[in-house]
């Protein structure tokens, strides 16, 4: 039988308004507590319980339109479907949203439910999250990260970086159908010809961003944390395409190319 159509509408406005009314809101706080490096560890719990929520309204969309997922098997390739970014856990960060949220629910993780999980990552509680120095901290075994910049901004992008206007683009999104540009406003600049623009694209290529966080060199602190059992570091995020000798002869006309 083909899904109602009311029934589509209601579940896509559902998750309209718990994007507007709840996730952005909460999203937009969490970026004002990292801007001021004060975030606390009770309201990164709210906002991992936000977007792993989230998760359960996109999941009644598909069903609704007929989809038949699993939500265990839905989470865990959740990073993928909807392209959630970040160097880090890599396809895995929705997957660890969710066993964090149900940590806090449960107190620690049933072993034999989430046995996979925490195969990778040994035992998972609530406690797994510490606050330090106006960062939350991830700690599991063989794993020490910031888990906001690693975790959940990426996931919090790739739910609300979308202007829905139609029930059909909530649906498309829903669905997996969609394309997603990669284009960033420094994109935008380093492709520019303008010789008005050189001194920015110097600028730019000079203060890269770390892959891993997106913190600039000065503060990033990836060089404390550990990824499967390995030290992080600071990993520079450059333009590949990036020509120094064209730019310089942009910025300063007296710029003399080395041959």
């Amino acid at each position: 039988m083909p899904p109602s159509p009311e029934a589509l509408e209601q579940a896509c406005a559902d998750y309209r308004q718990y994007l507007h009314a709840i996730l952005e809101p909460a999203m937009a706080e969490l970026r004002a507590d990292i801007a001021a490096r004060s975030v606390q560890l009770h309201r990164i719990f709210g906002a991992n319980l936000f977007l792993a929520h989230a998760v359960d309204y996109i999941l009644a969309i598909r069903k609704t339109a007929g989809l038949d997922d699993r939500r265990s098997e839905f989470v865990r390739r959740f990073d993928e479907l909807f392209c959630v970014d970040g160097a880090r856990l890599s396809n895995r960060k929705f997957e660890l949203i969710d066993a964090i949220n149900n940590a806090l629910k449960h107190i620690r993780l049933d072993p034999e439910w989430y046995r996979a999980l925490e195969q990778r990552y040994g035992p998972i509680s609530f406690q797994s999250l510490y606050e330090e120095e106006g960062r939350v901290l991830c700690l599991l075994e063989g794993y020490r990260f910031d888990y906001v910049r690693v975790v959940l901004l990426p996931a919090c992008q790739a739910l609300l970086n979308w202007a829905f206007e139609t029930t059909e683009e909530v649906l498309e999104f829903a669905r997996g159908e969609f394309q997603i540009s990669r284009w960033s406003a420094d994109d935008e600049l380093m492709a520019s010809d303008d010789p008005a623009d050189a001194i920015d694209q110097m600028i730019v290529r000079c203060n890269p961003e770390c892959q891993y966080c997106g913190e600039h060199e000065q503060d990033c602190y990836c060089a404390e944390f550990v990824f499967e059992g390995e030290q992080g570091r600071f990993e520079p995020l450059f333009h590949a395409d990036f020509d120094f000798d064209t730019v310089m002869s942009r910025i300063s006309g007296a710029y003399a190319r080395n041959t």
